[in-house]
């Protein structure tokens, strides 16, 4: 028996354009009229995703930052988060001005972005609901250690190998950071460990939920740990193929309102 259901939000919940579609409000809000608990699961800080909680009445806990943070929407209060180790602001701003990498910080309430370089035209896109603010220096301009570093490129082409740079540069400095694919322009540093099971593992722990009473729905790789801890997992059928391939059930894309699909299908029935 389904008790929760954590949804990524891009991709999953909503497309380019940000909207949730009526059917997939629909399904949920008969998933909350039977009492199943819903959550959402993303890579989003709290205040870009307590805006889609709210336009869907949830009340339970979200699932931020990759799993960095579980936040209370409610009352407006944190109630789980893990933040980088202060040197790996230092290292990877260097690493980054001497390749030229957009790199960009996360915390719970703030993006921060560099003033000297253009951002990649889907961050714009991503970010229009989000808090972001400009620094010229990160060492000097961030009054708090963030929870996240982004490298970001313009070229999804190019992505893979500035993986595998950071990579080796992890390994040669012998710094503690998890990396992660969310986007195809986009390489993530978490803290070790970190991720959207870590972070279903603490709610669902608060919840007194088993992992076996709940449907995850994602579409990329940063979805896959949570697809795989998850009773039920479900990728939509535009997710990447790490993601479709450890999924139980592949719903349909998100244009044709898969995750509502999912829900009624396996928490509806």
């Amino acid at each position: 028996m389904i008790k929760l259901i954590a949804l990524d939000i891009d991709g999953t919940l909503v497309g380019h354009d940000l909207n949730i579609a009526p059917r997939v409000r629909a399904a949920i809000a008969r998933a909350l009229e039977r009492n199943v608990a819903v959550t959402l699961a993303t890579g989003r800080g709290a205040e870009p995703t307590q805006i889609f909680a709210a336009q869907l009445h949830l009340t339970t806990p979200l699932v931020c930052l990759q799993g960095a943070q579980v936040y209370d929407a409610v009352n407006a209060r944190s109630l789980h988060e893990s933040r980088l180790a202060p040197e790996v602001v230092p290292w990877i701003v260097a690493h980054a001005a001497e390749r030229d990498w957009h790199v960009h910080f996360e915390t719970p309430s703030m993006v921060y972005m560099p003033n000297s370089q253009r951002p990649p035209e889907v961050l714009r896109a991503l970010f229009r609901v989000t808090a972001t603010t400009h620094v010229e220096d990160f060492l000097t301009g961030m009054p708090e250690v963030p929870t996240k570093f982004l490298v970001s490129v313009h070229d999804p082409a190019e992505r893979d190998a500035v993986e595998a740079d950071l990579r080796r540069l992890l390994r040669a400095d012998g710094m503690a950071i998890d990396l992660m694919n969310s986007h195809p322009n986009f390489v993530e540093g978490l803290p070790p460990g970190i991720s959207k099971a870590s972070g279903l593992s603490w709610l669902c722990a608060h919840l007194g939920v088993a992992a076996a009473e709940v449907l995850a729905i994602g579409d990329n790789d940063n979805d896959i740990a949570m697809l795989e801890w998850a009773g039920l997992g479900v990728a939509m059928s535009n997710a990447s193929p790490g993601a479709r391939a450890v999924a139980d059930w592949i719903a349909p894309p998100v244009d044709e309102d898969g995750a509502a699909v999912a829900i009624e299908k396996f928490a509806l029935t």
